[in-house]
């Protein structure tokens, strides 16, 4: 299977050049928009991401798909803290574009090898400040990641229920299930637990190896196993930690 690889453009790493037939064309990071450059001599300094491989700073020009006189690609861009697609048509030395705003989806398939983990980090955190400030009062998030050991929460109230174990904080409950080396985390927040919320998530993606699946706004288990934490239940053991 092919898998086509994305291209990201920020602040750090600004200039993506476009090799046409004639010449180059360089799309341009300014910040909260992006520019094009013709006949452009600039050197390149973007991200690329291979899903499932890796994420890489890049110089070398792109060669983007041509059909019927029209060459076309998709370059994301995080400006002034969002993040969004662009894509892109260029034909006879004009360049036009569609704009989507972009928000967690993009880092589905993202694997955290190679140079580029600190630019996707900052992409992580923008994704997450921009949902904290459309939601309210409740923040929820599902992750579904690749992981190489055992993950814990420190400090928090642990319990069992079978290969599930939930942990709760104040404001924050956080459910964990692991099947081999791939882990399904669902978190619910309030509004007093927002700082924690979005700490977890980045210490989750920090020690992952592939983000198989995030969602924000979304849970992976059932409400009833969330409220037995707070609801005595025979089914719901604390675990021991002396044990």
């Amino acid at each position: 299977m092919i898998v086509l690889p994305k291209f990201l453009i920020m602040r750090r790493h600004p200039i993506l050049p476009l090799r046409l037939d004639d010449g180059l064309l360089c799309i341009v990071h300014r910040n909260n928009y992006i520019d094009f450059i013709t006949s452009c001599n600039e050197t390149g300094n973007y991200v690329m991401i291979i899903p499932y491989q890796g994420s890489y700073i890049e110089s070398r020009s792109i060669k983007p798909v041509t059909w019927d006189d029209t060459s076309s690609i998709e370059v994301y861009a995080l400006l002034g803290g969002e993040l969004a697609l662009y894509e892109l048509g260029i034909r006879g030395g004009k360049a036009s574009y569609i704009r989507y705003r972009v928000n967690e989806e993009f880092l589905r398939g993202v694997s955290f090898h190679g140079n580029a983990v600190n630019e996707l980090l900052s992409v992580v955190d923008a994704v997450l400040r921009n949902y904290i400030k459309s939601s309210f009062m409740i923040y929820t998030a599902y992750l579904r990641l690749m992981v190489s050991g055992g993950i814990k929460f420190p400090g928090y109230r642990e319990y069992a229920r079978g290969r599930v174990r939930i942990y709760g904080n104040d404001g924050l409950i956080i459910v964990k299930e692991s099947s081999g080396d791939e882990v399904r985390v669902s978190l619910v927040s309030t509004i007093e637990g927002i700082n924690n919320f979005t700490s977890v998530i980045m210490s989750l993606i920090r020690s992952s190896r592939v983000i198989n699946d995030f969602r924000l706004g979304r849970i992976g288990h059932s409400i009833k196993l969330l409220l037995d934490v707070f609801i005595p239940n025979n089914l719901l053991t604390t675990v021991n930690k002396g044990a």
